[in-house]
């Protein structure tokens, strides 16, 4: 019996050194991502391709759908039919020369390749895995952004983040070994929780709650509590702020039976206070605020606390909270005391440590909450420093704010004021150059009268 030719397929394998399936996949892969990106065909960009599959399409034993067919001429340069072919072959049959169908006739030799193939497929994946540096260096990168998040705009942390999680979809095939790979997975969730706090921030609800649960669905492969506490706690949040708080409720109350540390409860309680204001529940807003100065904050997690940052809860960022909460329930005196506690806790740090996002945030719910007690004089002194702030760091979360402010302007008792309808037309003219109306393309925020 002739010898089986090589096909042209397996010769450019070998010459491209990615003949073994585990050199290959990469390769195969970004070459799909590349391809459905430029015909925005997202099918096409998840295209993959398994072993034993790439080993009968280097024997020609079968032939590559649509999808792969692109994707191998692009990557070898050559039309299938000449991949398919052997290596010296200059002109294809015709698709009738194919026509017959011919059973494999299996020799001893043929045996003894595939066993040595699977042999080497083995061998090459056992040993495949990254160094502990490149696993390192997207840690503390990823720990950088966390912790640096609230002094940077968050149209730089967005594309900041972006790298970095693309980095670690880059590498995820390049490692067989289980505790890297669940390292990769934990890292490409915590980059998606930065980037739905950044979307957050420049005003994509929908890009939010979408980036969350990818964070989730990386994060459920290896069951990291801490992170599926975090992501339950923003799932909660984003759904509050979109008028769904039944449904805040629900993911809250389920985020709280995975989390352990302090500072996880402590956000979570923080997170329920405000989700049974937006319900209208004093009582129970009441009950969650006092919960929450109950924690231990001594019992740790490795996402809260040792990557912290954007990920922690500072104590500055919990009085904030609770003073919105009391300002949902109309509990002014209240609010006062608690917005005032985040900004004395706030002003206390270095200028190197102090989030101005909840600083600012914080001050335009103290201005909100003395605007209901009747104290204008006050709340024009308040809401300076607010309006000294550069677009990019005009967020949501207190344009949001401002604009309870601005409706809270037009109640009788305020509207006959000459300078509370100067403040009000000041806050229009501010919110309309903010962080979202800095991207491309974006529409400025209007403001309700």
């Amino acid at each position: 019996m002739a010898e089986e030719q090589e096909t042209l397929l397996r010769k450019l394998a070998r010459e491209e050194r990615i003949e073994s399936y585990a050199m290959l996949l990469p390769r195969y892969e970004q070459t799909a991502r590349r391809l459905g990106s430029l015909n925005r065909d997202t099918k096409l960009s998840r295209e993959t391709v398994g072993p034993r599959q790439w080993s009968r399409w280097l024997g020609a034993k079968a032939t590559p759908q649509p999808y792969a067919r692109l994707i191998l001429e692009e990557l070898f340069g050559q039309p299938l039919e000449l991949l398919m072919a052997p290596a010296g072959t200059r002109q294809v049959g015709t698709a009738s020369s194919l026509s017959v169908v011919q059973h494999p006739h299996i020799t001893e030799e043929d045996l003894l390749m595939t066993a040595h193939d699977a042999a080497s497929h083995a061998g090459d994946a056992a040993s495949m895995s990254l160094t502990p540096e490149a696993i390192q260096l997207l840690r503390t990168q990823l720990r950088g952004l966390a912790r640096s998040y609230h002094q940077k705009p968050a149209a730089e942390i967005f594309v900041k983040a972006r790298t970095i999680r693309d980095t670690i979809e880059r590498r995820m095939p390049l490692t067989h070994r289980p505790s890297q790979s669940s390292e990769l997975y934990l890292l490409a969730g915590q980059a998606c929780g930065l980037l739905a706090s950044a979307a957050f921030d420049l005003g994509s609800q929908e890009a939010a709650e979408t980036l969350t649960m990818a964070a989730l669905a990386y994060v459920r492969p290896i069951d990291h509590a801490p992170l599926a506490a975090w992501c339950g706690g923003n799932l909660a949040l984003l759904a509050y702020w979109d008028g769904r708080p039944m449904e805040a409720l629900k993911h809250v109350k389920a985020a709280q039976g995975l989390a352990t540390s302090g500072t996880a409860k402590l956000r979570l309680h923080s997170v329920a206070a405000r989700t049974y204001a937006h319900l209208g529940m004093p009582d129970q807003v009441r009950y969650e605020l006092e919960a929450a100065q109950q924690v231990d904050r001594d019992i740790r997690d490795d996402h809260h606390d040792d990557v912290g940052g954007e990920f922690g809860f500072s104590m500055e960022r919990a009085a904030m909270s609770a003073g919105s909460s009391w300002l949902l329930v109309s509990d002014g005196g209240k609010a006062v005391e608690a917005s005032s506690h985040a900004l004395d806790l706030v002003r206390a740090r270095p200028d190197t440590q102090r989030s101005v996002k909840v600083e600012m945030e914080a001050t335009a719910d103290l201005a909100l909450a003395q605007l209901l007690n009747g104290d204008l004089e006050s709340a024009l002194t308040t809401l300076g420093p607010v309006f000294e702030l550069p677009p990019e760091q005009r967020v949501d979360g207190l344009l949001s704010r401002l604009k309870g402010v601005r409706t809270q302007l037009t109640v009788p008792a305020l509207q006959r004021h000459r300078e509370a309808s100067e403040l009000g037309h000041h806050i229009e003219e501010f919110s309309r150059d903010s962080a979202r109306s800095t991207l491309p393309g974006v529409p400025r925020l209007e403001i309700e009268n």
